[in-house]
């Protein structure tokens, strides 16, 4: 599992330092590539086959999940920290989640994600520190 949230900045390279945590339990490679609300994800090598084999099914429904099935893929990228667990980010991925400068690298669970700063805020602003009592769905989980 990857957890927890922590405060990152690119390098001029388009570098992130990955939590040593997570550079645990990543291993030696993954795949970054884009991820809902303009983030990006890093899955280790298992979890993306198994992703990818969802994405498959999801390409067969129709032209338009077989475009956005596409647009993950072509942005796929495998990737290999360093031995100071730096992980270069493709420009293309850069662009699409707006990385210029700090980062938030964030444990997703099953995946590490990476977000600009801003946005991160924006989407889980501070003041949202409670869950809806009446989620039921959160409710079955035990949380």
């Amino acid at each position: 599992m990857f957890l927890g949230e922590f405060d990152r900045s690119l390098d001029p390279k388009g570098r992130v330092v990955l939590p040593a945590e997570h550079r645990d339990e990543l291993g030696e490679s993954g795949f970054i590539t884009k991820a809902l609300d303009r983030c990006l994800a890093i899955f280790p090598p298992e979890e993306f086959e198994e992703v990818m084999a969802k994405m498959e099914e999801y390409a067969r429904r129709g032209r338009e999940q077989r475009r956005r099935a596409t647009q993950i893929t072509a942005g796929a990228h495998r990737i290999v920290p360093d031995k100071q667990g730096r992980v270069a980010i493709p420009q293309n991925l850069r662009n699409y989640a707006g990385l210029t400068g700090d980062v938030k690298v964030v444990g997703g669970n099953a995946r590490i994600e990476i977000w600009d700063s801003a946005r991160w805020r924006e989407t889980h602003p501070p003041e949202d520190e409670g869950f809806d009592p009446s989620d039921t769905g959160l409710a079955a989980l035990g949380v």
